[in-house]
């Protein structure tokens, strides 16, 4: 199956049998001519602003949803996956409803609109121990799971799902990925088990929390191996150029560099 920009070497067993060497995706500069998410986001916050200025009256609102959308490009720049605020439980203070309003109905109502249009299905099974999808209403989980990980920032979990002892929240923003050892971490911290991960839409942030998962088990031995588990379960997981270097700095071995 073709995958755009990414191609990675299979297991080197000759040099280190515990190790996973990456090639440099072929079109990862793209990234620097192309205009990135955070970039995205702040042009965005720019133009909301000036618009809200300009027209004044009720589209001075804007300039409250551009600042938002500011504030969300800066935090993508420094890696503040926690710019939201969300706690272990699942829940957002009350300060970042106050903060993030306009924000935070604007993209309830776009999560909400592909939820009903969408044809895809909520959650997957990747094996008999890993489901992925994505973010679930209470009355559509299926099963019962040992782990279940909340990895979206900006989203409430619903009291009914975040109470469970197998709640974990593990928050990234959309688009973006945490750093390696972070993701070593919290992969760590899952308990034996069934384990569903899930993002607002089941696609990247998922997909490489998953994909981690199934390195780390060695239900995959090499990330090409495991992308094609993935895609098979869910064909609509994808990773950018940020979780692609992620995952390839997350395979490496003791002692390896990834690609520059």
């Amino acid at each position: 199956m073709h995958r755009e920009g990414v191609k990675f070497l299979k297991l080197n067993e000759q040099a280190n049998p515990n190790s996973i060497r990456v090639t440099k995706p072929v079109n990862e500069g793209r990234s620097k001519t192309q205009m990135s998410h955070r970039h995205l986001l702040l042009f965005l916050g720019l133009i909301l602003i000036a618009l809200g200025l300009f027209e004044r009256g009720w589209l001075l609102v804007m300039v409250w949803l551009g600042c938002d959308f500011m504030s969300l490009g800066i935090a993508h720049t420094k890696g503040a996956h926690r710019v939201f605020g969300k706690r272990p439980d699942g829940s957002l203070p009350l300060w970042s409803w106050f903060v993030f309003f306009p924000l935070l109905i604007y993209i309830a109502i776009v999560w909400h609109g592909i939820r009903l249009l969408s044809r895809e299905p909520a959650q997957n099974t990747v094996t008999s121990d890993l489901v992925i999808g994505r973010r679930l209403l209470p009355h559509e989980i299926e099963g019962e799971f040992d782990n279940y990980v909340d990895l979206t920032a900006e989203f409430v979990e619903p009291p009914s799902i975040s109470k469970s002892s197998a709640y974990y929240c593990f928050p990234i923003l959309d688009g973006a990925a945490p750093d390696p050892e972070s993701l070593r971490r919290a992969i760590g911290r899952l308990r034996p088990g069934k384990t569903f991960i899930h993002c607002a839409q089941g696609h990247g942030r998922t997909g490489l929390f998953a994909l981690a998962v199934l390195l780390k088990s060695g239900a995959a031995k090499t990330v090409e191996e495991g992308l094609d588990i993935l895609l098979a379960a869910r064909p609509g997981v994808r990773l950018n150029a940020a979780q692609r270097r992620c995952i390839g700095r997350f395979a490496l071995g003791p002692g390896e560099k990834y690609p520059q």
